[in-house]
């Protein structure tokens, strides 16, 4: 388990990224979402928070309804392939591909559920800049890093980095974040290999299984 001081920051910070976007604090004059990593960041966040905000109370009242908007505005933005991989490390070499299969499905629920209640937090209070961005090519890959600073109402900036990777179809994805020093990848690689030794990865997929359908992310 992620220690819950970590994990409340973690939520809070990327509700602080996505009002950031509704405040149109990284609006980035002439890019287009395939130019642009911070683009892509914005596109989503934006849509996001306009559908949220036209729809929040109906969706406070239907979580269904608000899991399914959550993961159709995200998923594209997302490889969470990519990040099952990194998360489960070593045991997916040894997976089976039923086994990535249905892990990714779990973990990929997981991260929606766990954004799409941080929404309810969200004030129109938050701010959002952007500080860097890095892209770097290696063997014909294209990856970024977007470095930004996350101001709450409560406290003093928060950096959050999007690490994303140029897709196939030249929309930049997001693979993993560090928020606040805390690495998405690497906590879930560790509390989620803990558990494989005691578990056993289909142990672990059975109890992810039961937390997303009690809507109690691990």
């Amino acid at each position: 388990m992620i220690a819950s001081r970590a994990k409340r920051r973690l939520t809070l910070s990327i509700l602080g990224a996505l009002a950031g976007a509704w405040m149109g604090l990284f609006h980035v004059p002439g890019a287009s979402a395939q130019e642009s990593p911070e683009a892509e960041i914005s596109t989503a966040v934006d849509t996001l928070l306009e559908e949220f905000t036209e729809r929040r109370s109906e969706l406070a009242d239907d979580r269904p309804a608000l899991y399914e908007m959550v993961d159709r505005i995200t998923r594209p933005y997302f490889d969470f392939d990519r990040i099952s991989k990194l998360v489960l490390a070593q045991s997916w070499k040894t997976a089976t591909p039923e086994q990535r299969m249905a892990f990714g499905e779990e973990f990929r629920k997981l991260l929606i559920r766990t954004y799409a209640t941080a929404l309810f937090q969200y004030t129109g209070e938050e701010k959002m800049d952007f500080k860097a961005t890095e892209i770097k090519e290696r063997g014909g890959l294209k990856s970024a890093t977007v470095e930004s600073e996350v101001t709450l109402s409560d406290g003093p900036p928060i950096p959050v980095n999007y690490y994303m990777i140029l897709g196939e179809d030249t929309q930049w994805k997001i693979y993993n974040m560090t928020i606040a020093g805390v690495n998405l990848v690497t906590n879930y690689r560790k509390t989620y290999g803990a558990s494989i030794r005691s578990l056993g990865l289909d142990g672990l997929i059975d109890s992810m299984r039961e937390a997303n359908n009690s809507d109690q992310p691990s």
